[in-house]
Parts: C-alpha cells; structure tokens; sequence
C-alpha cells in the first residue's frame, strides 16, 4: 500500500533528522573552538544562529507545501535533498 510506504518513510526522515539535529547540535560549540579556532563567544553565536535557522526553516516548508507542491510530493524532495546532503558531507569527510 503506498499510504504506508509514505507513513514509514516521514518516521524514518524524521528519525534521522532528530538524531543529526542532537548529535550535531551537542558538539558543534566544541568543534567551532578547538577545531575553528572560534572564540566561545562567535562559537556559541554562530551555534544560535544554526539553530534558529534549522528552528524556522520549517515555516518555509510549510508554505512551499500548501502554496505549491502539496505536502507529499514536499516531503519527498526534502528527504532527498537531505539524504544528497548527507552523502555529500560524509563523502567530502572520508566516511563514504
């Protein structure tokens, strides 16, 4: 049935979503300072500024979605541009 294939695939989306979002959000300050060489200051502004964009950027979705493409077909393209992300960061990083 394809209404289950669509409820399994926003579970998993969001999923892996929550757990980048943490595992990133709890290490990114320590990166931007001994990695980045960042004040803890610009590191901690930096990480605020990441996560209010990553906090709003649904409302953008949301619009696109009602206005344009419907919410499926929305949710569809944002995983795959998520999951290209993904195996372009990790690629980039040595871990593909």
């Amino acid at each position: 049935n394809m209404m289950v294939y669509i409820i399994i695939n926003i579970l998993g989306v969001e999923v892996a979503e929550r757990f980048a979002y943490y595992g990133i959000s709890c290490n990114l300050v320590m990166y931007m300072t001994e990695q980045l060489g960042q004040s803890t200051a610009t590191a901690a502004e930096n990480v605020n500024t990441w996560s209010g964009t990553a906090s709003l950027l649904p409302l953008l979705g949301a619009f696109v979605a009602d206005s344009y493409l419907g919410r499926y077909c929305t949710i569809i393209i944002a995983s795959c541009i998520y999951i290209l992300v993904r195996i372009s960061l990790s690629s980039s990083l040595g871990y593909v």
